[in-house]
């Protein structure tokens, strides 16, 4: 019941304010011959009629003036009664404030300073650290428009030291950034830069914690997805490809396994013997990364792939080496990167039992979720031959999953490839476009 009494005291306090300062709808205001005040300064500008042709003395200015000034006493009296009444200390400290600087608005500067004192007290009686720090803080500033530079300087001193006791970094780096802008208006620009920078570092602190909470990871069991995609394309001649994904990925405290096989049937009706109309694609590919933090990792990776309407009998590689993760939130979102070295052999058209070591290969790996519900997947991958630096090999993965129901969701997947040295009569870029359903499990 106190608190409530409490709550109405401060809603019928505030509405007192907002009918000193203007700042409530006309409507809500008092009747239209009442006194409207003045928002910046809170003085009330009665409408002052005289009849035509006649002057106004100085005399009736003057009354006009100090009519004014006496009805906006009334009126701050009147909501100092009530803010009197108040037991939170908080709102107290807060609203006492406010009133005084509206006594100074009508050059009640005595009054106005007897106020914040008051208010200061008032301040000094909340538990809560923060809150106090901030009453402080706003009692500051108000000290500082009345003149009293040095008072302020010493308030925002002691809420300065407070600030820097708290263990919450959260609220101590906010509270310490309020306080670095009100020394900037008190004119100590030094000291306010000071201060935002350990605000700052505080910050970027609290982040690095939040970071390293994430690990180690939350271990899953084994998750999984199977899709069936194609394309289809009919003009001079007529060329469809059909997709079957499966893949299988776990997470352990520290460790990482991703596996995945594709399979695809390429139609291309305009093939003359001895190749066949249906050619196959196929790959499979499984990749371990070790977590030694939250931020590096090493891994190690394999791919073994045939293409027959590019010429490739089988394509291999192994690599291995260091990783680091830029960004990670959460377990569906994250930015890797890899820089392996390994080997790569490949048979085909172009080169039969060709080995390559040994291999540089750089790796992008980025997942997000946009909108809450809409899936990217983007990988990146360049691989580069030292002993042949003109072979080299560059392939790009885009993934954007539509959730359609729960398991199931509808897929697009955008695959460049270039070589720099393809196989006979192919281009050096190969573009695959694939949609189709994907259901997870």
């Amino acid at each position: 019941m106190r608190k409530l009494n409490g709550l109405i005291v401060l809603v019928a306090t505030g509405i007192f304010l907002e009918l000193l300062t203007g700042n409530l709808p006309a409507r809500a205001q008092a009747k239209p011959n009442s006194f409207y005040p003045d928002r910046e300064t809170g003085i009330i500008n009665e409408p002052i009629f005289v009849k035509s042709g006649e002057k106004m003395t100085l005399v009736q200015l003057h009354q006009n003036i100090d009519k004014i000034a006496q009805s906006n006493l009334q009126v701050l009296e009147e909501v100092l009664e009530v803010v009197n009444t108040l037991e939170e200390p908080e709102a107290k400290a807060r609203l006492l404030t406010e009133i005084a600087m509206k006594f100074a608005g009508i050059a009640q500067e005595e009054r106005a300073q007897t106020l914040l004192t008051d208010a200061l007290i008032a301040a000094n009686d909340i538990e809560e650290d923060s809150v106090r720090v901030r009453a402080k803080t706003a009692i500051a500033s108000a000290y500082f428009q009345l003149g009293q530079a040095e008072t302020a300087a010493d308030l925002l001193s002691d809420a300065l030291a407070t600030a820097n006791n708290l263990d919450d970094s959260g609220v101590k780096s906010s509270l310490l950034a309020e306080i670095a802008l009100t020394y900037d208006t008190l004119g100590f620009g030094d000291r306010s830069l000071a201060i935002l920078s350990e605000s700052r570092d505080i910050a970027r602190d609290r982040r690095s914690a939040e970071s390293a909470a994430l690990f180690p990871f939350e271990p899953t069991g084994w998750e999984g997805q199977v899709g069936l995609g194609a394309s289809f394309f009919s003009g001079d001649k007529i060329t469809s490809e059909t997709t079957f994904n499966f893949a299988l990925e776990r997470q352990w405290p520290t460790d990482e396994v991703n596996f995945r096989i594709s399979f695809t049937n390429d139609y291309d009706d305009s093939r003359v013997p001895p190749e066949d109309d249906n050619q196959i694609k196929g790959q499979i590919d499984a990749e371990y990364r070790h977590h030694a933090t939250e931020r590096y990792q090493y891994f190690i990776s394999s791919l073994v792939r045939r293409d027959e309407p590019d010429g490739i009998d089988v394509r291999t590689n192994l690599y291995t080496g260091p990783g680091i993760n830029i960004w990670r939130a959460g377990p569906d979102r994250s930015f890797d990167m890899q820089l392996g070295l390994g080997i790569r052999y490949e048979d085909s058209n172009r080169r039969r039992d060709d080995l390559d070591f040994p291999v540089a290969q750089y790796r992008m790996r980025y997942k997000d979720v946009y909108f809450d519900f809409l899936t990217l997947r983007q990988f990146f991958t360049f691989e580069l031959p030292f002993d042949d630096l003109e072979d080299y090999y560059i392939e790009s993965s885009t993934t954007l999953r539509i959730p359609i129901i729960q398991g199931w969701s509808f897929n697009n997947n955008l695959i460049l490839r270039y070589a720099s040295n393809p196989s006979l009569d192919d281009p050096n870029l190969r573009v695959d476009f694939v949609t189709g359903i994907e259901y997870q499990f």
